[in-house]
């Protein structure tokens, strides 16, 4: 299959299984910030990022490396031979952890430990699920399983927090348990038993996989740290209602991190297939120039119609929460374009990069925010993100260079420039007259940079009516 198609297409599976539940879930704001206080709020945001910073260091992030390995599997017994081995090195990874967790957060005296760990345990067990039928190229199952993940959620979520009025608790709970059921119905599905052989399993093989993650973790990490310092901090120094609105602002910047994430699923897949291949150098280049046109299209189109949506999605005692999202979006887009690179990076299996040019992003971040949350607040931390992500950004940006030459449009980046100015400005004089200038201003920044796309999807929509009419 032709790999800009193959890419479409499981960017498109995966959109269609996951879309319809991560917007129905985005619209339910409403519902969590009116039953939730923002306390609440800010310490179910706080759990689930300490749980996400947990889960690498349990996993040995094997998911990555089931997924990059089984893509270079001949056949079934390559297969068991990589899930069996992954199998056993998660596993030790679960033994010691709840061997060692329960204890500390007991003694820690804190409030939610056998939810945090039964969150974290079953987030490795799905991940590693997701990894594998993504790996065996079962991308139809993936987004279909990741579909009713979400659907479960949304359910459970509406019947624990609005019925049931079960708040914070409610929330973990739907968390948790949609996972068993959608990780049970998995497993079920694939019939989980036919790939585990465990005599199949090497210790060089085990080796070779723990190399390839193991730089992983401090990117993965880092990311984590990169996000949860803000809240733990703000936290601290100006409680649980500051981290609450940080929380809330950061749900428009998470939706759009969602979109990119229904690419980065497939394009960590075709980068690798796409190795050696006579048309590399266009491929990457091509799906490169589209990127960063519709993400960043994403951020302006976003943050000029954030003072009409905002208002309709979330209650009022969050409405100073608007203020940090276009920084927080800004920061998500150089976030986006550097897990590019990264896609870039794991297919030549040069992990390495991923793990330091993030340490030291964070190690920023974390500076940043403890020089300035004190003195600025919430925006102290929203901006500590932003220079957090744009310093991964540059550092591979210029690292790439030595696997691919990526072109980059200087007149297109002077408009984008000029536009960022002109709607950042128009939003924060908080004018509705320069609030609907500014979403003219975003819509027609999105034709013109987007044409080219706009101009192919009409074409093959003229196609397909006229194969129809025919």
């Amino acid at each position: 299959m032709n790999e800009k198609k193959r890419l479409i297409k499981n960017t498109a599976i995966i959109a269609i299984g996951n879309i319809s539940t991560k917007l129905i879930s985005f619209f339910l704001l409403p519902l969590y910030t009116t039953l939730l206080s923002t306390s609440d709020y800010g310490t179910f945001d706080y759990i689930l990022n300490i749980a996400t910073f947990c889960v690498p260091f349990v996993s040995v992030l094997m998911d990555e490396s089931i997924f990059r390995f089984l893509i270079d599997c001949k056949d079934k017994k390559d297969i068991k031979k990589v899930i069996s081995t992954a199998g056993i090195v998660v596993m030790t990874g679960i033994i010691l952890f709840t061997a060692i967790g329960i204890p500390v957060m007991e003694g820690l005296h804190y409030s939610y430990t056998y939810y945090a760990i039964l969150y974290i345990l079953l987030n490795v067990v799905f991940g590693m699920l997701n990894a594998l039928l993504r790996g065996i190229g079962r991308t139809d199952q993936f987004a279909l399983f990741n579909f009713f993940l979400g659907a479960f959620q949304i359910v459970l979520n509406v019947l624990f927090i609005a019925v049931l009025r079960l708040g914070l608790t409610g929330m973990l709970l739907a968390s948790i348990i949609s996972q068993l059921i959608v990780s049970l119905i998995i497993i079920l599905k694939i019939h989980l038993w036919e790939y585990i052989s465990f005599s199949c399993a090497t210790v060089q093989l085990a080796k070779e996989m723990v190399i390839y993650s193991l730089p992983l973790i401090p990117n993965k990490v880092s990311w984590t740290i990169i996000n949860l310092s803000d809240r733990i901090i703000l936290m601290n120094v100006m409680g649980s209602h500051a981290a609450g609105l940080y929380a809330v602002s950061y749900k428009f910047p998470n939706l759009m991190d969602t979109v990119y994430g229904f690419f980065y699923q497939s394009w960590k897949e075709s980068s690798a297939r796409v190795i050696g291949d006579d048309a590399q150098n266009d491929f990457y280049n091509s799906v490169y120039r589209y990127l960063k046109n519709i993400m960043f299209s994403l951020v302006i189109g976003m943050t000029a119609f954030m003072p009409f949506v905002f208002r309709v999605l979330i209650n009022k005692n969050y409405s100073e929460a608007i203020y940090y999202t276009p920084i927080l979006l800004m920061a998500t887009y150089f976030s986006n374009i550097s897990g590019f690179y990264g896609g870039i990076f794991t297919a030549y299996k040069d992990t390495k990069i991923m793990g330091t040019t993030t340490v030291t992003a964070a190690i920023l971040n974390l500076s940043l925010n403890l020089m300035m949350i004190s003195h600025f607040g919430i925006y102290a931390a929203a901006i500590s993100t932003l220079a957090a992500n744009f310093s991964v950004y540059v550092y591979r940006r210029i690292k790439v260079a030595r696997y691919i030459q990526l072109q980059e449009n200087s007149k297109n980046s002077i408009i984008s420039a000029i536009t960022t100015i002109l709607v950042f400005t128009l939003f924060y004089s908080e004018n509705t007259l320069y609030s609907i200038i500014s979403c003219f201003i975003a819509a027609f920044y999105a034709v013109v940079t987007n044409y080219k796309i706009f101009d192919l999807m009409l074409k093959q929509i003229k196609v397909k009516v006229r194969k129809y009419i025919l």
